[in-house]
């Protein structure tokens, strides 16, 4: 599409009925928008320019309603915010060729749809939790 700059979540927040938000494959950038301020179901940001660390209370308050996570092929860096690994709901989530450091975080137990952390700079053990899905999803570069 060729969109770029920055993600306008006021203007977003103005639509009650959104429940998903799709920007894949364009070129904005900047810090991962505040989408905590939405009441989404499904956040699809994967190959853009963000970048840098996503705040531990990015998702908090999303518990309730957020199922997919797809931030694949930016800049983030940094561990992978609490806020997303204690959200119930999530089923699919995609941060893979991305930047995170640290240990890969306990996620519940529960049936994955699709996750991928491969292509990061993480380290450790794959939790317990998560031993029921396909090494490579965890790959690094």
């Amino acid at each position: 599409m060729g969109l770029a700059g920055l993600i306008d979540i006021n203007t977003l927040s103005e639509l009650p009925a959104l429940k998903t938000i799709s920007f894949i494959n364009n070129s904005f950038e900047g810090p991962l928008p505040d989408v905590k301020r939405l009441s989404l179901i499904g956040v699809y940001l994967s190959q853009n320019r963000f970048s840098g660390d996503i705040p531990d209370d990015a998702f908090s308050g999303m518990g309730g309603t957020l199922k997919k996570v797809y931030l694949a092929n930016n800049g983030f860096t940094g561990k992978i915010p609490c806020s997303l690994v204690a959200l119930p709901k999530l089923g699919e989530l995609d941060l893979g060729d991305n930047q995170f450091t640290g240990e890969i975080p306990v996620f519940q137990t529960r049936d994955w749809m699709m996750m991928n952390l491969a292509n990061n700079r993480q380290e450790g053990q794959i939790p317990a939790s998560l031993s029921n899905l396909n090494p490579a999803d965890f790959d690094g570069k």
